[in-house]
């Protein structure tokens, strides 16, 4: 890939654009054939520039820090983390105002890491859903 296109995924990775959409234009303006796994080797490429020499738990604490998300978390042998919530300010502002309706889903192991993910979610008085927060 010429460094103008891997300029263009690096935009379309941030924009949150699907790889699959990322593979159609990069085929409309050029000839050369690209397969959906360069499209996602370059954007795990640009992600891990992001991050750096960071773990991915180390960066999302720095993001939740970042965004001043309300989070904690439990350690396992000072290393480890064993528990983690996080919430947005703004879900918490919807919670009290509506705080009538919660309901609690979690799916087991069904993510990248094989962890049960359990997640809240508000639900307004005019029917409407809010996600309140999750956890690991």
């Amino acid at each position: 890939m010429t460094k103008d296109e891997k300029i263009i995924i690096d935009n379309m990775t941030k924009s949150m654009v699907k790889p699959r959409n990322i593979l159609l234009m990069l085929k409309e303006h050029n000839v050369n054939s690209y397969t959906i796994k360069q499209i996602y080797d370059a954007r795990s490429a640009y992600r891990s520039s992001i991050r750096g020499s960071d773990t991915e738990m180390q960066q999302l604490m720095k993001l939740l820090e970042q965004d001043q998300y309300i989070h904690w978390h439990r350690l396992k042998d000072e290393e480890v983390v064993h528990n983690i919530f996080w919430c947005h300010p703004d879900a918490v502002k919807l919670s009290n105002a509506c705080n009538l309706v919660f309901l609690i889903d979690s799916t087991y192991k069904t993510n990248r890491y094989r962890l049960p993910l359990l997640d809240f979610v508000g639900v307004t008085p005019t029917g409407m859903t809010f996600s309140n927060g999750f956890a690991y």
